[in-house]
């Protein structure tokens, strides 16, 4: 691979940070991990040089319609049978549109503006009664901005300023609390928190990337910690960590592929005035949220232009490990456009 070409791919790694930044979206993992973090929004998006301006569009579909208890894959006949709950989830699909905006400050600061829109919809089963059955339905879509988050990198270290081989990044922000997080049903009950736009809750991020270059592969290495807040109506998602392993392999000048496997930690919910628990719906019930997982995330890379830069990639869990039962993700796919100034 060509030295001048090697900017774009370290580009895209420094970006990566960010990409990891705020784990409560990552792949949307376990159902009740949700929240409107936005940690998908830099996915490919050009770092942005000195008193240089990025910015990015991305586009995100995630799909749940999987059941598991523990390490194991459920129905909803058998959870309907095994507990008391009279609303069990079927399938839910996210939405998010996200623009982002980077700005480099110095030659070793650089800082991210991420704001997301949302559109949740989720089926639903419901029982009729003992003996009668039960009867599926459709919520009404939530459609809203989501919580934005406002993140800075800091290279604290490299071998050299100029198309360094190894570089170590640091990073702080912060997930806002902008999204609304207190979107009602038409009887004026709380829709579930994991479905809200926004957690109601402004998260602290810290995240450290190594890097390094390994001709023609470009390696990463990265953790990110989201310290979890309680939000006004009593309701804390849990803190979170997310630890990943990715690389990219420059196939041509205008074409790269890449690939990454992430495990993540979320803790479980604490709805502390109980203001969204319902313990006969399974989406309300607390002791269903947080679990571990990994997740395989291959993707392409294209650079039709010089400062442009596309990036698709799909999002697949390989393992899980849930707390009580929740709906997880079959796939999820993420779509990035980015364009420097």
């Amino acid at each position: 691979m060509a030295r001048k070409y090697r900017k774009y791919i370290y580009s895209f790694f420094f970006a990566s940070i960010v990409l990891f930044s705020a784990k409560s979206s990552f792949a949307a993992g376990l159902c009740c991990q949700l929240s409107s973090g936005v940690q998908e929004s830099l996915s490919g998006v050009a770092a942005p040089a000195s008193e240089e301006l990025s910015v990015q569009f991305t586009y995100s579909f995630t799909r749940m319609d999987k059941v598991m208890q523990g390490t194991s894959v459920t129905s909803l006949d058998e959870a309907s049978s095994s507990t008391n709950y009279t609303s069990l989830p079927v399938s839910m699909d996210m939405i998010k549109h996200t623009f982002t905006a980077g700005y480099g400050f110095s030659p070793k600061f650089k800082g991210f503006v991420s704001l997301p829109y949302l559109r949740n919809t989720m089926n639903m089963t419901m029982s009729n009664g003992v003996g009668l059955g039960w009867m599926d339905m459709t919520m009404e879509p939530i459609s809203a901005p989501g919580d934005a988050t406002v993140m800075g990198l800091y290279r604290i270290y490299t071998d050299r300023e100029i198309r360094p081989n190894k570089a170590l990044t640091a990073g702080i922000g912060i997930k806002t609390a902008t999204g609304s997080s207190t979107k009602t049903t038409s009887s004026g009950k709380y829709v579930h928190a994991h479905m809200q736009p926004g957690t109601g809750s402004w998260d602290p991020l810290v995240s450290l990337l190594y890097t390094q270059m390994m001709n023609p592969f470009l390696v990463q290495a990265d953790m990110t910690h989201q310290f979890a807040t309680r939000n006004r109506q009593g309701y804390e998602f849990g803190d979170s960590t997310a630890i990943n392993l990715g690389t990219t392999y420059a196939v041509a000048r205008e074409f790269n592929v890449s690939a990454g496997l992430t495990y993540l930690h979320v803790a479980g919910a604490d709805d502390r005035d109980g203001k969204y628990t319902n313990l006969n719906s399974l989406m309300d019930d607390p002791a269903n949220t947080g679990g571990d997982s990994l997740w395989l995330s291959p993707g392409i890379q294209v650079l039709p232009i010089k400062n442009a830069m596309m990036d698709v990639k799909v999002q697949l869990p390989v393992w899980e490990n849930v707390n009580g039962i929740q709906l997880v993700t079959r796939y999820r796919v993420v779509i990035g456009m980015a364009y420097r100034f």
